[in-house]
């Protein structure tokens, strides 16, 4: 993740993110998040959130990364924009940290509005989720694990609703570019087309359990 200044949730002269194991090396940092994630996950997706809103997204993110990161559960502070770089060169701008907190307000209202998408059919569903999802990633609310978090957020909307949503097909390296292309289009020009169409590919009636996506472990 590249910021345009110097970056106050990492170690001085460094990109490894502070955190409570005082880990300084970005490889074994990377490899105990992930494999923290994967020890956490199994708790949300066995859970049934009473209301997906605010409260339930950052009571994920502090369940999956609050044991190795002071921030978890936060919204991300004085960072700006924030900016990613694709492989294919691409560059995403995501919201200025300033403006989470009320944006995720309104989107969460819309969301409210909108009964939390229950009572959907499957390709209305998947539209709305999409549209939402692209809402969301645009303010980028954390400083790290978003998609994580809005993965295993957008599970919980979806069980809700009646339907389950299986990640686990975007293990497959084409297919997961292909989810960050769809994201991006959604965060940078506000059309989730695409995104809609990747999540209708995924999204099936909720038969009682949600498999576990592999493709949580992945970093963002």
């Amino acid at each position: 993740m590249k910021l345009s200044f110097v970056d106050p949730y990492c170690y001085p002269n460094t990109t490894i993110l502070r955190n409570l194991a005082d880990i300084r090396d970005a490889r074994l940092l990377e490899s105990t998040e992930a494999a923290l994630v994967a020890s956490q996950a199994p708790r949300i997706e066995t859970s049934s959130p009473a209301v997906n809103d605010l409260k339930q997204l950052l009571s994920i993110h502090r369940i999956l990364f609050g044991k190795l990161y002071p921030f978890a559960g936060k919204f991300r502070m004085h960072t700006g924009r924030m900016t990613k770089t694709r492989a294919s060169g691409s560059t995403v701008v995501y919201c200025d940290s300033a403006f989470i907190p009320p944006q995720a307000d309104l989107i969460f209202a819309a969301l409210a509005a909108e009964k939390y998408l229950v009572g959907l059919n499957r390709q209305d569903f998947a539209q709305r989720a999409a549209y939402f999802y692209g809402e969301f990633d645009a303010i980028h609310p954390f400083r790290e694990g978003n998609s994580r978090t809005l993965r295993l957020f957008f599970s919980g909307i979806a069980k809700t609703a009646g339907f389950q949503l299986d990640w686990r097909i975007f293990a497959a390296e084409d297919l997961r570019q292909q989810l960050y292309a769809a994201r991006d289009r959604a965060v940078m020009h506000g059309d989730s087309v695409a995104l809609a169409a990747l999540f209708a590919s995924i999204l099936s009636p909720d038969e009682g359990s949600c498999p576990a996506p592999p493709s949580l472990k992945a970093r963002s």
